[in-house]
């Protein structure tokens, strides 16, 4: 029985492909379009329900096909907006989009989708397939999305490590590599209750040695090692991803030193990206002066709670008095890097606004994504702020 709605959604996708498409793509969209309509074709609706590991198999192949087809659509620069809608409505493609877009809470994740990029590898451990279809780098951070259809990554609550979390990731374990360093990463999981979905946020912080931070500053071409490990598993799965920038990048750069209460700082760079606005700090030590003895001179009140580190927090600020909000949480040390989200247009000046937490806020009842803390008291230096001009 033909799929008439699944035939009109491809039929529709065919008609919006590009005059300039190559004839050997379209060749082989053509043929990813017959691999789906064939999958489709071949399991019957009583199959699809007494016949669960066969249909499985099948609708994987489905699946690789329409990622491919999307995917690559997608990562050619020929989807057009109304494209991209129709390509939404395909069942598959609907979930990579959702992924990168409106449901993501991250900002930036939200406006990707003309900066992804296929990787479309897979690696299959027993019954698993797990698969990472896209990408992006924008020169700051690094997202995957990862997936392994049928299965479930997340960990149930209180059940037993052999039972019903079978096939959960190990999180104690899982590694993203550059050049064999470790770098730091999040996850979350985006499809809700089925949970066969994560976005991994990897960013250039590493551990060195393992309580403070350093930061690396990537290429704009590299491989990038990841191994995912889930439980009952004996060996991670493992992928090793090129990586390219995919964005075009503002890069504003600082020699100014500002100097405040025995305070060296040095807001030596800020990169704007569609995706992400990062700011590289640093505290400079004086002369023959130790990071220690640095410490020691300054008031305790900028301090954390160890007095091993600097506590200052940034605002940044463009020249309308729009305020970007931070992604996630940075580290502290002599030198890092913190995120924000992105600004929607270029601004002429951006102002850098260090602060310290009087009196910690409250995220609002029921939010969700990047929110601003209610009732938060900050103290903010204003000896220590820089204004950047955008040439």
């Amino acid at each position: 029985m033909v799929n008439t709605k699944l035939e009109e959604q491809l039929k529709n996708c065919q008609s919006l492909l590009p005059d300039q498409l190559s004839d050997i793509a379209r060749s082989k969209l053509n043929e990813t379009y017959q691999i789906i309509r064939e999958t489709d074709n071949s399991i019957s609706p009583i199959q699809r329900k007494i016949d669960v590991s066969r249909t499985f198999n099948k609708w994987w192949v489905s699946t690789a096909a329409a990622s491919i087809l999307g995917v690559t659509l997608i990562a050619s620069g020929f989807v057009s907006p109304v494209m991209a809608d129709a390509l939404k409505q395909i069942p598959v493609l609907g979930q990579i989009y959702s992924l990168w877009g409106e449901n993501n809470g991250d900002p930036g994740v939200q406006q990707a989708e003309d900066f992804i990029t296929n990787v479309n590898q897979s690696v299959t451990h027993g019954n698993v397939t797990m698969n990472i279809p896209t990408l992006l780098f924008d020169g700051t951070r690094i997202l995957m999305n990862i997936t392994t259809p049928g299965n479930t990554l997340a960990s149930e609550p209180n059940s037993p490590p052999s039972d019903a979390n079978k096939g959960a990731i190990d999180a104690n374990k899982f590694e993203v590599l550059y050049k064999g360093q470790p770098l730091i990463w999040s996850y979350e999981h985006m499809d809700g209750e089925t949970a066969s979905s994560i976005m991994v946020q990897v960013t250039s912080t590493y551990y060195e040695p393992s309580t403070t931070t350093q930061t690396i500053q990537f290429p704009e071409q590299f491989d990038l090692t990841v191994n995912v490990p889930l439980k009952g598993y004996d060996v991670p799965f493992q992928f090793v991803v090129p990586v390219t920038r995919s964005t075009p990048v503002t890069v504003l750069t600082s020699e100014e030193t500002k100097h405040h209460d025995n305070i060296n700082l040095q807001n030596s760079k800020l990169e704007i990206t569609p995706i992400t606005t990062q700011l590289s700090v640093e505290y400079k030590t004086k002369p023959g002066q130790s990071v220690e003895e640095m410490l020691a001179s300054i008031p305790s009140k900028y301090k954390g709670a160890n007095g091993g580190v600097i506590a200052l927090q940034y605002d940044i600020v463009d020249e309308h008095g729009v305020q970007l909000k931070p992604i996630g949480a940075h580290p502290l040390s002599e030198s890092y890097n913190v995120l924000f989200e992105p600004f929607k247009t270029l601004p002429r000046t951006v102002t850098i606004k260090p602060y310290l937490i009087v009196s910690e806020g409250q995220a609002p009842a029921g939010a969700k994504g990047l929110v601003e803390l209610k009732n938060m008291v900050k103290e903010y230096i204003p000896e220590l702020e820089t204004v950047l001009s955008v040439q």
